[in-house]
């Protein structure tokens, strides 16, 4: 199960970057065997997965640079987790990562505080984002097709500029050695 939602315009250049994420997850999964996800290594490891799939999609993407962070007692040298530029447009993105329960997946204080981190990324003329990375986990066992799509169903309720979400069914057996079975990963972008 996969999708895309931008609700935004001015994202709409990242479309072909968040299409090839989930070819850049499926091939880590074929190198490092089904035992191994990347979206299970943090906020960074992911960065790193929507970077290779900008240059993938033929746009340039730059991980951890230095950037000019606007406070209101001015502007200060700071870093960007990601920007992602085309020819014509180019956002600045602050990523943070949650790993809620497969059934409690409020995400509104996470976006909102990775939203206003994202806000004094760059100059106030600049497009900039909150890149959420959600992993849900079940204790137990595998998610089934009925609680994966009320989990895609509850991801769409957030006010995110744009959702993408891919939950394969090759891979809803992962799990950790406590027995949290992680069936994969999703996005929420919100402009800041």
């Amino acid at each position: 199960m996969q999708g895309l939602i931008i609700n935004n315009p001015r994202l709409e250049f990242l479309r072909p970057a968040l299409e090839r994420w989930v070819d850049c997850i499926d091939r880590f999964n074929q190198v490092q065997g089904d035992n191994e996800a990347p979206y299970w290594h943090g906020a960074a490891a992911n960065t790193g997965l929507l970077a290779a799939a900008a240059w993938q999609a033929e746009l340039v993407a730059l991980q951890q640079y230095l950037s000019k962070k606007q406070r209101d007692e001015g502007e200060r040298e700071g870093r960007g987790d990601l920007s992602i530029s085309s020819a014509e447009e180019s956002i600045h993105l602050h990523a943070s990562q949650r790993w809620p329960r497969i059934a409690r997946l409020d995400l509104t204080a996470a976006l909102q505080e990775t939203t206003s981190t994202a806000k004094a990324l760059a100059y106030a003329s600049q497009l900039k984002a909150g890149a959420l990375f959600v992993t849900p986990w079940k204790a137990g066992q595998h998610a089934s097709p009925e609680e994966l799509q009320d989990l895609v169903d509850d991801l769409q309720k957030h006010t995110a500029c744009a959702i993408a979400w891919y939950f394969p069914y090759a891979y809803r057996k992962l799990h950790n050695e406590l027995g949290q079975y992680y069936p994969g990963v999703a996005l929420l972008l919100k402009q800041g």
